[in-house]
């Protein structure tokens, strides 16, 4: 019986394991997916420390800084706290990603990655239904700015992040690529 630690190069043999060329595309994709970690995606409706772009690195910094929400500092306690939340929801999509790309690289298991893709997929579309709340929070500092008015808009990076799941599964799905 196949698991998905059978070792072997032979895809005939072994079809849960990825063969070169899919590894490659997923790799390919996985490092897109992860670049949008330190690009700023985000953008918020007002400008906050001098700028309306942010990228979750950008977030984490200004959260671990001290200079989030606008208005006020935070106490080192509210920060780790908006962190953690921010983390929970926006993290585990780069942790599942981290994780894809170490699969990739050294237990190229289809039917692990897309599992993990389709995990990823869902968070994405959950945070992009909710309309980022955690992204809302961490960048405007508490719950009451929903009812304030200003607003982030992640659309483009749900959009790429979507679409990087998306070709993921595709891409453990299909065969014609070997």
């Amino acid at each position: 019986m196949l698991n998905d630690f059978d070792v072997g190069t032979d895809e005939a043999a072994n079809p849960i394991r990825m063969g070169k060329q899919r590894r490659k595309m997923a790799l390919l994709v996985t490092l897109i997916g992860l670049a949008t970690f330190v690009t700023p995606l985000v953008w918020t409706d007002s400008e906050i420390l001098g700028r309306t772009r942010w990228s979750p690195l950008g977030v984490i910094s200004a959260l671990f800084a001290g200079t989030l929400p606008i208005g006020h500092p935070m106490s080192r306690e509210l920060a780790l706290s908006l962190s953690i939340d921010f983390l929970m929801g926006v993290g585990v999509i780069y942790v599942l990603l981290g994780l894809v790309a170490a699969a990739i690289l050294f237990l190229p298991s289809a039917r692990f990655i897309g599992t993990a893709a389709a995990a990823g997929a869902a968070v994405v579309f959950g945070n992009a239904r909710f309309r980022y709340p955690d992204l809302q929070d961490a960048i405007y500092g508490e719950p009451s700015s929903f009812v304030s008015g200003h607003e982030v808009h992640a659309g483009t990076n749900c959009v790429i992040l979507l679409s990087v799941f998306g070709l993921l599964i595709w891409i453990t799905a299909t065969k014609e690529l070997e």
